[in-house]
Parts: structure tokens; sequence; C-alpha cells
């Protein structure tokens, strides 16, 4: 049946697709194409005044809600099947404010779009004599928005220096349940501002707007991808261990990365990728223990600037496969030799060459130093995150991947904490709101209570109300 969006259409400024207009099939196809989900309508905004009509817009014709950024939700949750998508995928400003280094952008804007304006257009000279630029806590994908990823805690390469995503944000704007547009800070809705920062997608609001405090980070520094044949693996996963244990310089950002090469056709090989957040001149003694791995298959390790580096790193992230995520922390000692076999035989078997296993999430330093209870986001205390990451073309490959990972992630199962980044969510877990939120989940759900009292945004892992 057909949705009677005349009174919508009268006051909304984006744009409305529904099943029945040609370019509904492209508007709700997500970075997991293995999600079919149908909504009736898919509302895109231009701005918070479209956000609160379509939120009226599902209540008043009694109609589950989802909220859409940049359609990387892993369990596919950013869409609803037979109801109204909130789509702020084009909310997509940004505005520098130099003197006070923050950042104001909306939710629909990457990363290298917003270090495009603060790091590679705005310089200035430090106490050092180097030239430096402004960045914010971004991750390495160029499809992911900034929202979706910072609300959910948001690991990236500056992350043991300068803190998550989550601990950037300084002000927030949100269109609550009722449509009405509340400025979010540590003193105006404080409850709030503490829920988004970490749960901020789990079914409070729509998030409109963002503001970043950003760090001083040289134009030039040292980084780039390093790579090992598979049969040297134990030895690099050993050695990736131990670079992180007793290190007072948080500097020295390297993720572990095994793939193929050439991706997706290659061989399997085990990588370090990231950068030495700091002075070029200082990082050849934080690199010596990946230099002492001896001969790799290739490197690009040098000079380069920050935005050049991510831009790189983005490039081979592939928009549009099926996909199936799984992981964990890994526990103080989980980390080990035995996990190390469990990673590789696993590996070894791998049904698709497009299947990855990442590293990606490199906990420690500032992030370590924030108390679990500071913000929604709980899980303070891990360095060592792994994501098995299934990704195949056609559905006649489906079945053998699904098996491949879950096999893989229940024999890794006993290496691991039990809990799980909010950000890489699982439909297969039983007990979601302990492993995303630990003993942080019954404030959550308080907050839930006073601003969404009738659960508006509700989604098969949004809080619960008490």
């Amino acid at each position: 049946m057909r949705l009677d969006l005349a009174e919508l259409r009268d006051t909304f400024h984006g744009t409305l697709v529904t099943p029945y207009d040609p370019g509904y099939e492209a508007a709700r196809v997500l970075f997991n194409t293995r999600v079919r989900t149908r909504p009736a309508l898919i509302a895109q905004c231009a701005d918070a005044a479209d956000v609160a009509a379509a939120i009226g817009f599902a209540r008043e014709a009694g109609l589950p809600l989802a909220v859409r950024g940049g359609g990387h939700h892993a369990a596919g949750l950013s869409l609803v099947e037979g109801g109204v998508v909130v789509d702020v995928g084009g909310l997509r400003s940004v505005s520098l404010d130099a003197g006070a280094r923050t950042v104001t952008v909306g939710p629909g804007v990457g990363w290298r779009d917003i270090d495009k304006v603060t790091y590679v257009e705005h310089s200035f000279t430090g106490d050092d004599g180097l030239e430096y630029g402004l960045a914010g806590p971004g991750g390495e994908c160029p499809t992911v928005s900034n929202a979706g990823y910072s609300l959910g805690g948001g690991y990236g390469p500056l992350g043991r220096t300068f803190g998550l995503g989550c601990d950037h944000i300084v002000a927030a704007e949100v269109v609550d349940a009722t449509g009405t547009v509340l400025r979010v800070t540590a003193d105006e809705h404080p409850d709030l501002f503490w829920a988004l920062r970490g749960a901020g997608g789990a079914g409070f609001g729509v998030v409109t707007s963002l503001t970043y405090r950003l760090n001083p980070l040289p134009k030039t520094v040292v980084g780039g991808v390093v790579a090992w044949p598979l049969s040297k693996a134990e030895e690099v996963f050993a050695a990736y261990r131990d670079l992180y244990e007793g290190r007072t310089d948080e500097r020295l950002a390297f993720c572990l990365l095994l793939t193929t090469e050439p991706y997706p056709d290659g061989e399997p090989v085990v990588v370090m990728y990231g950068l030495y957040v700091g002075p070029p001149g200082e990082a050849a003694e934080a690199l010596t223990p990946i230099e002492a791995l001896g001969e790799p298959l290739f490197s690009s390790i040098g000079e380069t600037s920050y935005f050049d580096l991510m831009q790189g790193m983005g490039e081979e992230i592939m928009y549009g496969l099926q996909s199936k995520w799984l992981g964990g922390y890994f526990g103080p000692a989980g980390f080990d030799e035995p996990a190390f076999a469990t990673i590789l035989d696993n590996f070894r078997r791998l049904p698709s060459g497009y299947s990855m296993v990442r590293f990606d999430l490199l906990g420690g330093g500032a992030i370590g130093r924030v108390a679990p209870d500071a913000t929604a986001f709980v899980h303070r205390a891990p360095v060592h995150y792994i994501s098995v990451i299934a990704q195949w073309q056609g559905d006649e490959e489906t079945d053998a991947n699904v098996t491949w990972i879950d096999d893989f992630v229940e024999q890794l199962a006993p290496h691991l904490t039990g809990e799980v980044y909010q950000n890489y969510a699982s439909r297969d877990l039983t007990d979601w709101a302990g492993a995303y939120y630990g003993a942080n989940y019954p404030r959550l759900q308080q907050v839930k209570l006073r601003y969404d009292p009738d659960d508006v945004f509700s989604t098969p892992q949004s809080i619960r109300l008490p």
C-alpha cells in the first residue's frame, strides 16, 4: 500500500524515496549487501527540520523507525523492514574553528572530507619549527560516516595518542523523539552527553551535527604498509603483541591484518600498517621492532602526510560485498601462541579471497586512561581486538562463508573476554547489552527512559526501557 506523503512533502526539504520511485534500490543499498531490507520510506534529510518531520510522520503512521548515516552498520540495523528510514547521509557540512581547534560537521560527512579542511588546507608552525595541521580522530574507511563511527566509540590510528572518536566530542545537536532539537554538551543535557559517547546510535535520538576537538599533527609523518608471507605470521604476531607492552611512547600506531596480496586474488599475507604520530625524526627508534622482523615482501614505510596515508589505506575497502563480521576483545593474556595457531589454522582455510582478519582496534594509551564509566563506552582496558570478516559476492557462496566464520570464532572464544565492540555489531549475540555496554547498561536505560519513554527509536539492539 502506498503511503500518503502529501502533507510531508509540503514541508520536507530533502528527498522522499519509496519502493515506487526509480532511485529506491540504490537508496537502500548498504555496505553489506547481504542485508536485503525493504523500508516503506527512505527520508533523505537536508536539515534538522527534515529529521523532525520524518520522525513525526513515522509516529503518526505507526511505523517503525531506523536511522542511517553511511550505511555501514555491520548488522544492517540502519534499515527497517516496512518502516521509515531517517537518512542523514546528506548532512555533510564542515566548519573549522581554527582558534578553538574544533570542527563542527554534519553526520553524513566522512573523515577524509573533514581532514581536507582541518589538516590539508589548514597549517600552522609548531614550537618545534615543524609545519602542522589539525586532525580529527578518524578511521581509515572513506565511506564510514563520522557520526556512526564516533557515537559507537571510534578507534583510529590517532587513538592511543589522543583518545577515541567519542572522547573528542564536545557538543552535539540531537533531534529527540518529539521532534525537539537539543543542544547537548557537558553542561546541557549532561546525561544524554554521557550516553551519546559510546551508545549514540542505540536509541536516544537522531544526531544532526557533532563538534569535535582536534589534535595538532605534523604535515609530514612516517608511516605506510609492510607485509610478510604467511609462513612468518606467528613471528609477526608475537612481535605485534610485544610492540605495545610497557611502551611509554604512545605515538606508535600500527594495526595488523591477514589478507591476500594482490587483493582479492593473490596469496595470503600478514600485514602491519599505520604511522608514528609524531615528528619524523623521532620515528626510527619506535619502528625498530618492526624492522627487526627481517626482509618483508614489500614495505612502503617512509615519510608521507597523514592525509595521503589514510586515503591510501581506504582504497581497497570495497563497498557492496556480502559480509558477516564477528570478533571480540582479547583477555589480558589471551593474545598468545595458542591463539595465534587457532587464527592461522582457520585463516588458511578461508573460502573467499575477499575475507580477512583485522586487528584494527588498537587500544591502550589515551583510550585506557579514561575511566570505563566516564562515558558510555566501557571497553577501556583491552589493547587488542580481532575482527574476523567473511566477505563474498554471490548467494551461492553464503553457506560456505558463514560456516567458516562461525567455526573460526567459536574456536577462538576461549581467548576472548566476551565483550564486543558495538560498532561491529552482531545479530548472533544473545547478551548484546552486556557485550556492548557492560556495567554501563542500567544507566543507559535510565537515559533512554528520560529521552525516549515511548521507545520510538527501537531496533533489535537499541537500549531497552527499564
